[in-house]
């Protein structure tokens, strides 16, 4: 699994730097800004960015052949599968690091930049970051790794717009709820973490649908 992860790396170390610069630049331009809108897109950027190379290996591997040659390694196709999903993650969390690392710098020189909804927003990206690889890994799968630009797009436009969809019906649900009910409650943090475990369970879903869809592929 370890040789798997380090081959994925090897693949598109190159992406990983420069989206791992360009996240800290455009993180730091949004947050000095301090504007509110910009905030957002503080918490959002770098974790999406982050985990965009992550959906650029399959293309590589098969531009190289390997998706080929790993079949013929003693591997199970699922560990193939785990190894992607896996480096995915990772990848996630570092651009998670990113962001937190340079909202705690903001706080330390602005002040009032690190304040309760910053964490409700990393969670929100996080919940996006889920929502394409959701989409992706298994349409990659389906329809071929020549798609995979198109498939990317397609994903980070399905997560920001669900992101979007979830946000509306909560309000609505609020808007139809009695306020004694709601009473006391965080509806940001209720939100951020309803959000945050629906995309979780789909990407677990989506791993599950993926490894079978992987499965019976033929190359």
């Amino acid at each position: 699994m370890k040789g798997l992860i380090l081959n994925q790396y090897y693949a598109i170390g190159n992406s990983v730097r420069n989206y791992f610069v360009l996240s800290i630049f455009l993180a730091a331009v949004f947050l000095f800004t301090q504007n509110e809108w910009l905030l957002t897109f503080a918490a959002f950027v770098p974790i999406i960015f982050m985990v965009s190379p992550a959906l650029e290996v399959l293309k590589h591997e098969s531009k190289s052949g390997w998706n080929k040659f790993v079949l013929t390694l003693p591997l199970k196709r699922s560990h193939v599968v785990k190894s992607h999903y896996l480096f995915f993650i990772m990848l996630m969390f570092i651009g998670l690091f990113i962001v937190i690392g340079v909202f705690v710098v903001a706080e330390l020189l602005l002040e009032n930049i690190l304040v309760e909804q910053a964490i409700y927003w990393m969670m929100n990206g996080v919940g996006v970051a889920f929502v394409l690889g959701f989409i992706a890994y298994p349409l990659t799968y389906l329809l071929g790794s020549e798609k995979s630009d198109m498939i990317l797009m397609v994903s980070v436009i399905a997560g920001v717009g669900l992101f979007f969809l979830s946000s509306w019906l909560y309000e609505q649900i609020l808007i139809n709820v009695s306020p004694y009910v709601l009473q006391g409650l965080n509806h940001d943090m209720l939100f951020s973490a309803g959000f945050l475990v629906i995309t979780l369970v789909l990407f677990i879903v989506s791993y599950v649908i993926a490894l079978q869809v992987y499965k019976r592929k033929e190359f």
